[in-house]
């Protein structure tokens, strides 16, 4: 076929906004509309698209929606359920019937636990949502502090000392005492939400959940020290040893009898994606939904941080919307599918296995590869998706994952085996490659020597030495951490790079050695660009390693905290609020979003 590059720009916006993305949760997730363009430029319809990393199945869906086929495959348990659950259409009446169903039988066997009584009237309410605080443990006077009340009366986003003694408060020297509730939120006699403070029945329906025998039975897994984010979470320190743990004894039971009244349908497609839809609330559902006094601020997906103010949010609240939020994602992927006429589900697959192990596919049978790998040591995926696969029942293999471990005995050796099996997994692409073919990476990360290593391992897989393409890709980072890219060491952009199997795979390819790139040099043409690469530090870095990676040199020793000393030394500073790049008198008008 014959690629046209010229209708493919070199910075790809796609902000993580629409239905489909905001469906069901899951780390680093593309969103679909940045992965089609690069699918209808390297393919044709009805060609086949491979991505070995697939994550929670994007590439996938775009690969449907531009009427292609996809074959997708991971190690992630996880991510295949959200895939499949992404793929199966379901009549939107048929699921509004089933949840309402669900719904009902859940509730009828939770009984009175979510009952409270209403301030304004007395009457009986149900509980929307329920307010929790940390509460610490004074050394000096060893009185009671409870987090969200200091805050409140102190008017500071947490307190500085003891109410009683005026002990200076140091989180880490308090002791933590057991978490309290302290705000309820109900519908009043009008239906409009209306909050007041906890009574004597909220602390008698939690007492009586907390003792419940079917608290034995919630689907768990342990978090234990040999997972990354057992040290990187502190969930030791907290006391956090497995998944149950970070549920509400409310909510823990309404989510086992939700879950019991799911797999009790009979119809497998409904029961699939009314599943689909519990397993998006559970991040929710959980302890580690983080209280604002604006806006709830949701739960870090890549952590299993617990905020000292969070929410206990009715199951049943949160499902509804969810069920609601699946049909809105099923009418843009099965609405939107030219060639397959909402049956998406079966033109698309997805096999649990390893990213270098794709016994599955034979040599040049697909038309092109679309993949997302891991990056690096930022995330661990399979330490964070055990909290959604205790209730799926099969958890994910980490030894194969594609990781760099940082702490314990993983560590050493950790950045060898990383680089090995992501060259394994880019030979697997060239083989299974047609030739002449075509295979794109996403990839972003603050570690030139990250770079350098995935440099190598797409060189060393077979395929041609300089990309036929290189874009920026900006998914709208929002996050505080994201518009002080820079400052704390984390990329918010990252690159595709699209490389080329070669014609002839017989030819003997000339491979000339890569040099490094000179740091400096890259840096100061980067300052010297456009404002569309200088509007953060980002775009500056993601700038620089396109241009070295262009120039066919390598990146091992640049690292983001070098552009970050660049630009200071330039006289540039960065606007904590907007994220905006300013120098002196001028600013860069491009917003960081």
């Amino acid at each position: 076929m014959r690629v046209q590059l010229d209708h493919l720009p070199e910075t790809i916006t796609a902000p993580r906004t629409d239905a489909i993305y905001n469906c069901h949760a899951y780390l680093t997730k593309i969103p679909v509309a940045a992965i089609q363009p690069f699918v209808e430029t390297f393919t044709e319809p009805r060609d086949v698209v491979v991505d070995m990393f697939a994550g929670s199945g994007m590439t996938g869906l775009a690969a449907s929606i531009s009427g292609r086929r996809a074959k997708l495959s991971d190690i992630s348990v996880l991510g295949q359920h959200i895939a499949t659950g992404y793929l199966t259409p379901i009549d939107p009446a048929d699921l509004r019937h089933a949840a309402e169903a669900v719904s009902k039988a859940a509730k009828s066997a939770l009984g009175d636990l979510y009952n409270t009584r209403r301030a304004s009237d007395g009457a009986d309410a149900e509980m929307v949502r329920t307010v929790w605080s940390f509460t610490y443990r004074c050394p000096a006077c060893e009185n009671e502090l409870v987090f969200y009340n200091a805050m409140r009366n102190e008017h500071t986003s947490g307190p500085d000392k003891c109410q009683k003694c005026s002990e200076p408060f140091v989180k880490r020297k308090w002791a933590r005492g057991s978490d309290v509730p302290v705000q309820v939120v109900v519908r009043n006699a009008e239906g409009r939400l209306t909050e007041q403070d906890v009574g004597r029945a909220d602390i008698e329906s939690i007492a009586k959940a907390d003792a419940d025998p079917r608290q034995r039975e919630v689907p768990s897994r342990e978090i234990d020290e040999s997972r990354e984010m057992f040290s990187r979470s502190g969930l030791g320190k907290a006391g956090l040893t497995n998944t149950a743990q970070f549920f509400s004894p409310r909510n823990a039971i309404a989510l086992l009898e939700l879950w019991r009244a799911v797999h009790a349908v009979n119809n497998e497609r409904i029961r699939k994606k009314l599943s689909f839809a519990f397993t998006a609330i559970l991040a929710r559902a959980s302890r580690r939904y983080q209280w604002s006094a604006q806006r709830p601020l949701n739960a870090q997906n890549q952590t299993y941080y617990i905020a000292p103010v969070y929410y206990e949010w009715s199951v049943f609240e949160l499902f509804d919307r969810k069920v609601e939020a699946a049909i809105r994602a099923g009418e843009s992927v099965f609405g939107a599918a030219p060639l397959f006429n909402g049956e998406a589900d079966q033109n698309v697959t997805y096999t649990l296995a390893s990213a270098d192990r794709l016994s599955h596919l034979p040599d040049a049978s697909v038309d092109y590869v679309f993949t997302d790998p891991p990056f690096g040591s930022n995330i661990f995926y399979s330490d964070m998706n055990l909290f959604h696969e205790a209730w799926l029942g099969q958890i994910t293999d980490h030894a194969r994952e594609a990781v760099v471990h940082t702490t314990g005995r993983k560590k050493n050796g950790a950045i060898e085996r990383y680089e090995a099996l992501l060259r394994g997994a880019f030979g697997e692409a060239c083989r299974i490659l047609k030739p002449g073919r075509y295979m794109s990476v996403v990839f972003g990360n603050s570690d030139g020597q990250v770079w350098g290593l995935v440099q190598r391992a797409i060189r060393d897989a077979g395929f041609e030495s300089v990309p036929v393409h290189v874009a920026i890709l900006d998914k709208g980072q929002r996050s505080v951490k994201g518009l002080n890219s820079g400052s704390e060491g984390v990329v918010t952009v990252d690159l595709v790079v699209t490389v080329q199997k070669p014609a002839d795979q017989n030819q003997d390819q000339q491979r000339s050695a890569q040099k490094q790139a000179d740091a400096r040099l890259l840096i100061e043409r980067a300052m010297s660009a456009t404002p569309q690469t200088m509007r953060n530090p980002s775009y500056v870095y993601a700038a620089i390693i396109r241009d070295a990676i262009k120039r066919h040199e390598m990146v091992d020793h640049l690292h983001l905290s070098d552009v970050l000393i660049a630009l200071r030394n330039a006289g540039y500073q960065i606007n904590r609020k907007t994220g905006i790049l300013t120098r002196g008198a001028s600013t860069i008008r491009v917003a960081a979003e």
